[in-house]
């Protein structure tokens, strides 16, 4: 069924077109959400929260972009809300340099930008990553998936954040730093494993 008529359908209060637009939007929704708060519970809550609002708002959706962008934003939305509340205030982003950290962590920087479509590809590496992201701080995770994971652009991450393009790009950089140490036994490992294949390759 096309979306306009779907869409249509869901407005005159039709349960099976409802129960479609969830059908085909629940995992984009559920996967944002969980980068987004890192916990299944509170992602799941997420999950009925956006709906919620979906179909409280369905009237205003104008189709200028389509309804799985739309939903989209209801869900980042609702997910940071949800930051908001678990936190009692909003996220913050800190814009302070603790340099001890980045010095630590700036030994990742080549390691990691040597081969990123590769690994990325690995489901164990994607395993990895998630792993990580869910360490990080709300300040520094939000951003990242926003802009890094799910394409925003920066502006459009300081608006949602409430926040500036240079404090978006300051936790973007201090995010990217701290996951890469974060991967550096995983990358090793990549590159040893990598390195040992090729090598029995050149025996035989």
């Amino acid at each position: 069924m096309e979306e306009k008529e779907l869409v249509r359908r869901a407005l005159e209060g039709r349960v099976e077109a409802k129960t479609e637009i969830v059908r085909r939007n629940q995992d984009l929704v559920y996967n944002l959400a969980l980068k987004l708060v890192s916990k299944p519970d509170d992602a799941e809550t997420v999950l009925q929260e956006t709906f919620l609002r979906v179909f409280e708002k369905l009237e205003s959706f104008r189709q200028e972009s389509t309804l799985r962008t739309w939903i989209y934003r209801i869900a980042a939305n609702s997910a940071l809300m949800l930051l908001r509340q678990r936190r009692s205030d909003p996220v913050t982003i800190e814009t302070s340099d603790d340099d001890e950290t980045l010095s630590r962590n700036s030994r990742m920087l080549a390691s990691l930008d040597r081969n990123p479509l590769e690994l990325l590809l690995d489901n164990e590496f994607r395993r990895a990553l998630e792993a990580a992201m869910k360490e990080l701080p709300d300040s520094w995770r939000v951003p990242f998936v926003l802009k890094d994971i799910e394409g925003l652009s920066l502006q459009e991450v300081a608006d949602d954040l409430n926040t500036t393009v240079p404090a978006v790009k300051a936790a973007l950089h201090r995010a990217r730093v701290a996951l890469r140490n974060r991967l550096a036994e995983f990358i090793v490992q990549h590159e040893t494993g990598k390195s040992k294949t090729v090598s029995r390759g050149e025996k035989g």
